[in-house]
């Protein structure tokens, strides 16, 4: 399941956290460095540095997932460094707690799920050598609470972001497919087909675009029920699904109108391969319903809008359509 991103929330989120742990950072350099602490508090000071680095291009950086790995990999590796030599580890090791929250808000569920699991079992291990080096007698009750609340934040996090991500692909799919035929619908075709020529012209490939329409569909509508239209819609539907690749793209913007989007693809191989097959498939369960087909090929140098070429395709279209009530009335 593809989940779109929510990038403006998650750089919204690394904006804060860099604030706010830029300003501890370097609260706790010039405090480290009045204790004596000098080699650490100069960390703490090149990682602040960073930190003002990534904030400043965090607006508008492209790399946001690449940048926020870098902000909790820093971020991680100076509170382990933290714990091994600061005088007042104990207080550090409260942003262990802290990772998996960030991981998964930052990186989502994939990519958290691995620092996760990194920053826990790193944290119980730094943990794990100090308690043993201090007080054998308490260990296990030491690391048995940290081990459980370290877990049990993490399994809340993951929870979280599965049911979030669950809940932005329905609403996703909501929001760009067809209620009833499962295309995808009107909301994506300019931006999916622009996508597309993009792509098409750096690959040097051709693209055609074709616009359906089913022939006397109102006719269908008034005379057998819209039960019976929607019936149609759903042959033809389940038809071009059938006739054309993974490749492709399949819209029905509304009414009784299809769009394909066939890449990598001349006019001629979408007439006489994809459309045959189309054609094969519906005449499968609905042998007398007809189609008119306009067909408009895109070239790499094809300088014409993604709203141009549809209408050259809408064009086509009609063309056909006429064409065909002229040959049936000789």
């Amino acid at each position: 399941m593809n989940v779109p991103v929510d990038v403006e929330g998650r750089r919204s989120i690394l904006r804060v956290l860099l604030v706010i742990t830029l300003l501890s950072a370097i609260f706790f350099s010039v405090f480290n460095w009045m204790v004596g602490l000098k080699l650490f508090a100069l960390l703490e000071f090149a990682v602040a540095c960073l930190w003002g680095g990534i904030l400043s291009i965090s607006k508008t950086t492209p790399n946001l997932q690449r940048w926020s790995l870098v902000y909790l990999i820093s971020f991680l590796s100076l509170v382990l460094i933290g714990i091994w030599i600061s005088k007042f580890r104990s207080g550090l090791y409260a942003w262990i707690f802290i990772f998996p929250i960030l991981s998964y808000l930052l990186l989502g569920r994939r990519l958290g799920i691995v620092l996760t699991a990194f920053s826990v079992f790193i944290g119980l291990g730094a943990l794990g050598a100090r308690v043993w080096q201090q007080d054998m007698d308490v260990h296990w009750i030491v690391l048995g609470n940290f081990g459980l609340c370290a877990l049990a934040i993490w399994a809340m996090a993951h929870v979280y972001e599965f049911k979030r991500e669950t809940m932005v692909a329905r609403l996703h799919e909501m929001a760009t497919r067809d209620p009833l035929t499962g295309l995808l619908n009107r909301r994506t075709l300019i931006e999916t087909l622009d996508l597309v020529l993009y792509r098409a012209k750096r690959r040097s490939e051709p693209v055609t675009f074709v616009y359906i329409d089913i022939d006397d569909f109102k006719l269908i509508n008034d005379t057998q029920g819209h039960d019976r239209g929607d019936h149609i819609l759903l042959t033809v539907a389940q038809a071009i699904r059938s006739g054309t690749r993974l490749e492709d793209y399949a819209f029905r913007p509304g009414g009784d109108e299809f769009f394909i989007i066939f890449t990598n693809c001349t006019k001629s191989q979408a007439k006489d391969i994809y459309a045959r097959r189309i054609a094969r498939e519906l005449h499968k369960v609905e042998e007398g319903l007809s189609l008119s087909v306009g067909y408009v090929q895109a070239d790499p140098g094809y300088e014409l809008s993604p709203e141009q070429l549809m209408q050259q395709a809408d064009q086509s279209m009609y063309a056909a359509k006429r064409a065909e009530k002229l040959k049936s009335q000789t």
